[in-house]
C-alpha cells in the first residue's frame, strides 16, 4: 500500500462525514435559517446527535475493523501509563473546557439542545459512541495512519498528517481546531509509546466524560 492510498484512507471517513453533514443541513428547513437563524441552529445540532451520530459510529467500526488487520501495534500497558492516560485525558478536557467556553450560543441554548434529543440518541451517545471511538478512532489514525505513514515519511509529518485527518473527521470549525491539538497529543504518545492500549482508554475516558452531559445535563 503507497502513501497516497494510506493518506486517501485516513481522509475517507472526513468525506464521508461532510457528505452526511450535507444531507443532515438539508433537512432543517431553508425559511427557519432566515426567521431564526439560532433555532435552525438547534434543530441541526439535534439531528446531529441523533442521526449523524449513527453514520460515525457505523463509519468508525466498518473503517477500524477493516485496517485493524493491517496495524502493527502492540496493545499492552506498562508502567507510566497511567499517567499518560491522565495527563491526556486532563489536556483534552481542557481544551473542550475552553472551547465551550468561546461557544457563541450560550449554555441555555445548549441544555435546550438536549433537551430535544430523544432519549435513545442520548444513551446512544453516552454508552456506545465513547467505546467506538475510542478504540476505532485510535486503531485508523494512529494504529493504521502513523504505523503506516512512518513507513514513507518522518515522525513529525506522519503525527501531522494524521492530526488534521482526525480533525476534520469531526467536522464542525471550531471542533476541528481543538481536535486537531488532540489529534498531535495522541500522535506524540503513540509514536513513544508503540502501543494503543494507553490511547484507547484514555480517549474512551475522555468521551465518557464529555458525553455525559447527554445524560446528567
Amino acid at each position: 500500500m503507497g502513501k497516497r492510498t494510506i493518506i486517501a484512507i485516513l481522509f475517507a471517513p472526513f468525506m464521508l462525514n461532510l457528505i452526511a453533514s450535507f444531507l443532515i443541513y438539508s433537512m432543517v428547513p431553508r425559511h427557519l435559517w432566515i426567521l431564526k437563524p439560532k433555532e435552525a441552529m438547534k434543530e441541526l445540532y439535534v439531528l446531529i446527535w441523533s442521526y449523524q451520530s449513527i453514520f460515525m459510529i457505523t463509519i468508525q467500526v466498518s473503517f477500524g475493523l477493516a485496517l485493524f488487520t493491517k496495524t502493527r501495534v502492540a496493545y499492552d500497558l506498562r508502567r507510566g501509563d497511567i499517567l499518560l492516560i491522565a495527563l491526556l485525558v486532563l489536556a483534552a478536557e481542557l481544551l473542550f473546557f475552553i472551547e465551550n467556553s468561546i461557544q457563541p450560543y450560550g449554555y441555555e441554548w445548549f441544555l435546550d439542545v438536549i433537551r430535544r434529543i430523544p432519549a435513545w440518541a442520548k444513551y446512544m451517545n453516552f454508552l456506545v459512541a465513547p467505546f467506538t471511538a475510542g478504540i476505532f478512532e485510535e486503531i485508523i489514525w494512529r494504529g493504521f495512519g502513523i504505523g503506516s505513514l512512518l513507513r514513507f515519511t518522518s515522525e513529525v509529518k506522519a503525527i501531522l498528517i494524521q492530526a488534521i485527518a482526525f480533525a476534520l473527521w469531526h467536522i464542525s470549525p471550531i471542533h476541528v481546531i481543538f481536535v486537531f491539538f488532540i489529534g498531535l497529543a495522541y500522535g506524540f504518545a503513540f509514536v513513544k509509546r508503540r502501543s494503543l492500549a494507553p490511547l484507547i482508554i484514555a480517549h474512551i475516558l475522555t468521551d465518557l466524560i464529555g458525553f455525559s452531559v447527554f445524560i446528567f445535563a
